[in-house]
């Protein structure tokens, strides 16, 4: 039977005071189960997500995520702007270890960094049986970009479990719904509503796992391991490219090129070490038409321990 650890997210909105001169944020209503695979390897689970407007408005997504656990975990979308309430609870029935959460980018107390005492010197922030721990976190200005979550405190009070899959990707959108891109021969900001679909990839020692967020479905679909990519010609697509563990990669998509973030500069390959990451746009297929494009590592001993995929383009 399938042991399970329990994360519930919830986010508030930012109300506007007197002196706010920004929107409100958003309401995330989110429970994640941290689940143990046959394998033996843990991974998030998406239990039920729920957003509430500024108005009150209720809408559930859940349905837009797998049923099932996966590596990585899945992808939470917020805007600059957005706060959030993460519960956790420990659930792993085999297990009386504390499970934590800690999350990168984006704004927190010191009481919700999600480490052990022996790290921080201050308190456990991290829950046990029976002993839900509640983190705070803001999306504030300046926060927009991918950003990893993982446990610290499941099975080493200091390091966490990410190496066995507690991980996934906090995406946050830009406030202004636009970001830079290469499309066309053209540098210009790209409307996120016009993007088709994101591919998340985590660069794992010599594995790729990924997570296809379709938009056109309102589908998050688990890739697994080295998966094949998909795309139709002329379709925007963004990627999310994360590395975990101990090795460096160089990461290289053939036929595309896309704007560096933060620069002028066209790219098709970029280093990514343990937590980089690398955010960009592409139109498919832009200037070199349809194909079974490839994707790997350009270190040469993870190549041939088979760390690569495609990125199919149809007409």
């Amino acid at each position: 039977m399938t042991k399970v650890a329990v994360l519930i997210f919830c986010a508030w909105a930012l109300m506007p005071t007197a002196n706010a001169g920004t929107e409100s944020g958003k309401t995330h209503l989110i429970t994640l189960k941290a689940a143990k695979l046959d394998s033996g390897q843990l991974a998030y689970q998406m239990v039920s997500h729920k957003i509430r407007d500024a108005s009150g408005k209720l809408e559930d997504i859940t349905n837009r995520y797998s049923t099932e656990p996966t590596i990585p975990g899945p992808a939470i979308v917020m805007t600059e702007g957005d706060q959030a309430e993460v519960t956790l609870e420990q659930g792993i029935k085999d297990s009386n270890e504390p499970v934590s959460i800690h999350v990168h980018g984006v704004h927190y107390k010191i009481d919700s960094d999600g480490t052990m005492k022996v790290f921080n010197h201050l308190a456990d922030q991290a829950a046990l049986p029976g002993k839900p721990y509640t983190y705070k976190w803001t999306a504030a200005p300046g926060t927009a970009g991918t950003w990893p979550y993982h446990d610290h405190a499941f099975g080493n009070p200091m390091l966490g479990a990410e190496d066995k899959g507690l991980y996934g990707t906090l995406i946050v959108n830009p406030k202004g719904g636009k970001i830079m891109a290469m499309v066309d021969g053209q540098m210009k900001g790209v409307d996120i509503k016009d993007i088709k679909r994101e591919f998340v990839l985590w660069m794992h020692e010599t594995t790729f796992w990924g997570t296809e967020i379709n938009h056109l479905a309102n589908r998050q679909v688990p890739l697994w391991t080295n998966p094949t990519l998909g795309a139709r010609e002329g379709e925007l697509v963004r990627f999310h490219v994360i590395g975990i563990g101990t090795a460096f990669h160089t990461f290289h998509l053939h036929g595309h090129r896309w704007l560096q973030p933060g620069t002028t500069h066209l790219v098709d390959t970029v280093n990514i070490g343990p937590i980089t990451r690398e955010s960009f746009v592409i139109k498919a297929g832009e200037g070199v038409g349809p194909g079974p494009w490839h994707y790997h590592c350009h270190v040469l001993q993870h190549m041939q321990s088979g760390m690569m995929g495609g990125f199919r383009v149809i007409e």
